[in-house]
């Protein structure tokens, strides 16, 4: 899994994407597999698809597709291990502001700390046309009433973390109404944060 592909979820802009869901697993042998489905723009999709590698990143052509008039649902798997996020991770705060906040930092052998941006107040190279001066902007942000980026972190046990809890305790769940990335409300708090851990090394370590 691509870290820079999943942050991206949280920042598309509007003609880009509707909803997203993602079920991310960080399991005991260190591998964290991400399972997203996204509802993408009819037209912006038919867009990414002329634009070589670049346009494709999000939904590339072994992506399970349903294709609509309006709409099209892209879902992919992707892993990656520990290891590789946290590298990943660094890079993304060294080369743009926007992540400077992203974390993926093991406290141990057992537990890992994330923390995502959520401060899309500080997104740099928004489209100028989506902003209130835009004839266009009501029926834009209009459009996306309803929508919602969703992703669920599931782990041995979330320690901590300040998006909702699964009462069984295994499952964090982080909701980004989406007009929040072009329209911020100041009501989402500076990043999301979770402390997973997934495994459990018992009395002698791991």
């Amino acid at each position: 899994m691509s870290l820079r592909k999943f942050a991206l979820v949280l920042m598309l802009p509007l003609a880009a994407c509707l909803d997203v869901e993602s079920e991310v697993t960080i399991g005991e042998d260190e591998v964290i597999t991400a399972d997203t489905t996204m509802v993408l723009g009819r037209q912006l999709f038919d867009m990414m698809q002329m634009m070589g590698d670049q346009g494709t990143g999000i939904c590339p052509p072994e992506a399970e597709k349903v294709e609509g008039p309006d709409s099209v649902s892209c879902r992919t798997t992707d892993t990656t291990t520990i290891d590789e996020a946290i590298a990943e991770a660094d890079r993304a705060r060294s080369e743009d502001p926007f992540f400077a906040e992203m974390k993926f930092e093991r406290l141990d052998d057992e537990r890992l700390k994330i923390s995502l941006p959520l401060d899309f107040e500080n997104i740099e190279g928004k489209p100028t046309e989506l902003t209130a001066e835009n004839p266009m902007f009501g029926m834009i942000t209009g459009g996306l009433e309803g929508a919602e980026i969703v992703v669920r972190f599931r782990a041995l046990e979330v320690e901590s973390s300040n998006g909702l809890i699964s009462e069984d305790g295994t499952t964090v769940e982080l909701v980004v109404p989406t007009i929040e990335v072009i329209q911020p409300s100041g009501t989402l708090p500076k990043s999301f944060e979770a402390v997973l851990r997934y495994r459990d090394c018992g009395l002698f370590g791991c």
